[in-house]
C-alpha cells in the first residue's frame, strides 16, 4: 500500500458538495470514479490489485470511506485521516474517499480490503494513504508478507492482517511470484559478475523503482529496491 499523491477533486465533486448531495449521488457519478481511478494509478488503494477502468458504477470496483459512514466515534485521528470536520461531513470529503477492488468477493471467501473492512473504524490504528506523508504504508518481506512501515501506530499489523487481510494467500502468492522473477534476474547478473558491483546494484535498483511506478503491486517492487539499496 503506497501513499496516494495529492490531487484536486473534479469540478463535479465540488458542485455536489455545494448542493449538499448524498453519497449515492457521488458514488454513481462517472467523473468522480474516474478521478479516483486516475489519482490511484488504476490500483486498489489497499491491496494494489489493478482496477478495471470503468466509466460507470460496477460491482467489481467500489468507493470506500477510510473513516466509515455512520461511525459513532470521532477523534483527532478520525479528523486527520478523513479530512472532514465531523462525522456528518466526512462521508463526502474528497480525502476520505478511496477506490477499491471487490475484495475477492467473486471468490466468495478470503475477503480483503473494503469488502472485509466494511464499517470498521481504523483511524487510530492505521493511516489513510491519502493523508500519510511518508511513502509506503506497508513493506513486503522476502516471503511476500505485508508488514507495517515504520511510523505507523502500534496496532497497524493487526489492521493489515485482520481488518484488510492483506496477507491473504492469493495476494502473498502474487507478491512471491514477482519477487521470484526479479531475484532470478539479480542472481544471474550476480553470478556472471561474481557478485553485484555497486554500479550494477544501482542500475537494477533504478529499474525496479521505475517498474514500480507503472505496474501493479508496486509496494512489492519498492520494498525489493529498498533492500538492494542498503
Amino acid at each position: 500500500m503506497r501513499q496516494i499523491p495529492s490531487a484536486q477533486p473534479p469540478a463535479r465533486f465540488n458542485h455536489l458538495r455545494g448542493l449538499k448531495a448524498n453519497f449515492h449521488e457521488y458514488s454513481s457519478d462517472e467523473t468522480i470514479r474516474q478521478a479516483l481511478w486516475d489519482q490511484q494509478d488504476g490500483l486498489c488503494a489497499y491491496c494494489e490489485r489493478p482496477l478495471k477502468k470503468l466509466s460507470k458504477p460496477d460491482h467489481r470496483t467500489r468507493i470506500e470511506h477510510f473513516h466509515p459512514q455512520g461511525s459513532s466515534s470521532w477523534t483527532r485521528d478520525c479528523q486527520q485521516c478523513s479530512g472532514g470536520a465531523n462525522n456528518n461531513d466526512a462521508p463526502t470529503t474528497w480525502t476520505n474517499l478511496l477506490l477499491c477492488c471487490d475484495g475477492n468477493e467473486r471468490a466468495g471467501q478470503d475477503f480483503t480490503c473494503d469488502k472485509l473492512k466494511s464499517n470498521t473504524d481504523v483511524c487510530t490504528e492505521f493511516r489513510n494513504p491519502k493523508t500519510w506523508g511518508s511513502g509506503n504504508l506497508i513493506v513486503i518481506d522476502r516471503a511476500g508478507i505485508a508488514l507495517p512501515a515504520n511510523g505507523l501506530p502500534t496496532d497497524a499489523e493487526k489492521v493489515i492482517n485482520e481488518v484488510l487481510n492483506l496477507n491473504a494467500k492469493h495476494l502473498v502468492d502474487v507478491r512471491k511470484t514477482i519477487l521470484r522473477a526479479w531475484r532470478k534476474e539479480i542472481l544471474q547478473k550476480s553470478g556472471r559478475q561474481k557478485g553485484l558491483s555497486g554500479t550494477a546494484r544501482s542500475q537494477i535498483t533504478l529499474r525496479i523503482r521505475t517498474q514500480a511506478s507503472k505496474s501493479e503491486y508496486p509496494s512489492t517492487l519498492l520494498s525489493l529496491a529498498d533492500t538492494l539499496a542498503r
